[in-house]
């Protein structure tokens, strides 16, 4: 039966006795799990929240949140099991990992969710800032703070410091080279200044060195007047030309001032804008774009949404762009809004005429239909897709600057793959194996070339192959090949078996072999006569005759099920399978076979070390709590 966690949180913070002991319960029951709780206090951040915990509580809509609402939510969360709910693997399976493994981390981000709105992370010597997730999926039976939490983890999946690598940044086509954008609006609107700031300073140049030709005149004159009247004379001329040869002088400065600093205007004003945008716009995870229609077990690419923060630090003031009106709209108001900004960082007097005339060209610009055209041209600028990286998501979440400690490499076979991972844990290091020797439950974060989830290395016998001191294949062949092959090699169809079976996936009339057949045989005989139903024939087969139990290994974060190995009944080789965790239900993994059989190189990957994302949660813990 399903945990009860509702009413597990309401006994809970009611201060009931629990019949039921779970690991995150021992947690809230825990010195550091009672602190971590005592912090959350009423009143939350806005609205929305309160909305979540009523949600999360199935709650009346007009219920008055209390302060026991607010723990029945957060201990709900810790409670509740979180399951993938659309295509963000790279998301889900790490926000698996700390509820099960890190609760304190999960109440840490909840507390600064709730309390203020957004989570923050400092790393590489830059902020990052993410507002809590607008959306949740609002699907029956989800549990919507907690859906909340992980789809705003989502958004350091694709965290970028660089503004270049922002789809931003190409939709506004600040490279000059690029015409149609506001860089070369704004480069070709300098570069035509500066070009007549240039003539100016070659037109003053040469007055000055005409004025210093008939100064030089003058003195000489001077030297040669004959008498004191015409000396007086001469040296009056002198005085005028010398000070109109100072003044073409400084007029010549001045444009050439004026030429140097347009000169190196339009790197200071790109570097600004770029910053700027940094601080006023933001790309998150948005959990509602759904740009494609992979199934589930296939990893669909994340959708992401630009959000304008009108310089406000509230993320409930933050408008989360939906079309290109607003999109433009927010274009103008930032121009508008970094003008000051822009113009104080202006150490070039000039420059602040020149960011008032050109921020009123860029407004006007942005409204232009060229400008339009250029920046719809590849894709909407608000709204993107990524592949969504678990390694960039969990570099950004626990402010890892390095690399992350893994093994990985290409597959290509199921047998490989089970070599592959029980070879991996014998060769891990003591510390990091003991735990999933006690502890069944205990995961690493594994992937495939498509997928992101929980190895469970602590699984029987999953543990036994890693445990044994033998050569690894043997144990395998031993304890999970000729098992198999065995419970399937005395299986013989005759032709009312075969007609029975094909019926299945055969329309129209079927003619049974004239002798009884094999299982593979049965198959290649199918295969022969529909060879487009491959697929299905193999699933047919494995629903029609079980395996001996499979060796579960890993949980897929997909509803209630396990990755498995067991042997195929189709071809008595051994083969990748999901398996409810009641064994009721299991399916070939018939789409992975690419991954499977070496097609791609694309590799399988075990992150090794749990270190990596225990450090920095420990020591932000451990820094919440001397605070507290």
């Amino acid at each position: 039966m399903p945990l009860d966690y509702l009413n597990l949180a309401r006994d809970f913070v009611a201060d009931e006795k629990l019949e039921i002991e779970t690991k995150n319960l021992a947690y809230l029951y825990s010195k550091e799990g009672k602190t971590l709780l005592s912090r959350f206090k009423l009143p939350v951040a806005n609205a929305y929240i309160e909305t979540l915990i009523r949600k999360s509580l199935k709650l009346p809509a007009k219920q008055k949140i209390e302060q026991r609402h607010l723990k029945e939510a957060i201990v709900s969360t810790l409670l509740c099991p979180l399951r993938q709910a659309i295509g963000s693997c790279f998301a889900t399976a790490p926000a698996i990992y700390i509820q099960c493994e890190q609760p304190e981390r999960l109440l840490l981000d909840l507390y600064d969710l709730t309390m203020t709105g957004k989570m923050k992370r400092t790393f590489a010597g830059e902020e990052y800032v993410v507002p809590i997730s607008p959306k949740w999926g609002n699907k029956e039976g989800d549990h919507p703070l907690l859906r909340t939490w992980e789809y705003t983890i989502a958004s350091f999946s694709d965290y970028k410091t660089t503004f270049s690598r922002w789809n931003l940044f190409e939709s506004l086509g600040l490279d000059p080279k690029h015409p149609g954008g506001i860089g070369h609006l704004i480069y070709s609107t300098l570069q035509t200044k500066l070009d007549e700031s240039n003539k100016e300073v070659e037109k003053l140049q040469s007055e000055y060195i005409r004025a210093i030709d008939e100064a030089r005149v003058s003195q000489a004159l001077l030297r040669q007047a004959d008498s004191t009247e015409r000396m007086r004379m001469r040296k009056g001329e002198l005085e005028v030309r010398a000070h109109h040869a100072e003044a073409c002088k400084d007029l010549r400065d001045a444009a050439y001032e004026n030429a140097q600093g347009l000169a190196e205007f339009f790197p200071f004003l790109i570097e600004q804008y770029s910053a700027k945008f940094q601080e006023h716009f933001l790309e998150i995870f948005d959990a509602e774009a759904h740009y494609t229609n992979e199934a589930l077990y296939e990893d669909s690419p994340a959708g992401f949404r630009l959000v304008y923060k009108h310089g406000r630090s509230d993320p409930a003031a933050w408008t989360f762009i939906k079309n290109k009106e607003e999109f433009f709209d927010s274009l103008r108001h930032f121009f508008l809004a970094v003008e000051p900004y822009v113009s104080a960082e202006c150490e070039w007097e000039g420059g602040k005429k020149e960011i008032e005339l050109l921020t009123t060209a860029i407004v006007h610009f942005v409204h232009s239909d060229a400008f339009h055209t250029f920046a719809l041209k590849k894709k909407k600028p608000w709204s993107y897709t990524s592949g969504g990286s678990m390694h960039t998501l969990l570099k950004g979440y626990y402010c890892i600057e390095g690399e992350l400690s893994e093994e990985k490499r290409p597959i290509d076979s199921p047998t490989d793959l089970l070599t592959f991972l029980l070879d991996l844990f014998k060769a891990l290091p003591y510390p990091v194996t003991k735990t999933f020797e006690v502890d069944p439950n205990a995961s690493l974060l594994m992937y495939s070339p498509t997928h992101a989830f929980l190895l469970k290395p602590g699984l029987t016998p999953f543990k036994e192959g890693w445990l044994d001191k033998g050569f690894t294949y043997t144990w395998i062949r031993d304890n999970v090949i000729n098992p198999g092959k065995n419970a399937f090699a005395s299986i013989r169809l005759d032709r009312d078996a075969q007609t029975l079976l094909a019926c299945k996936v055969i329309k129209g009339e079927f003619y049974p072999h004239g002798e009884t057949l094999s299982l593979p045989d049965f198959r290649a005989y199918l295969v022969e006569i529909a060879p487009k139903q491959t697929d299905d024939i193999d699933n047919l087969l494995f629903q029609s005759f079980r395996a001996p139990k499979p060796l579960l290994f890993a949980d897929t974060n997909w509803l209630d099920y396990f990755f498995a190995f067991a042997i195929n009944p189709a071809t008595l080789e051994l083969d990748l399978y999901r398996v409810s965790a009641d064994g009721s239900r299991t399916y070939p993994m018939t789409p992975w076979r690419p991954y499977l059989d070496g097609t791609t190189s694309l590799p399988w990957g075990v992150l090794t070390r749990p270190s990596d994302l225990t450090g920095a949660a420990l020591s932000d813990l451990a820094l919440k709590l001397k605070k507290i």
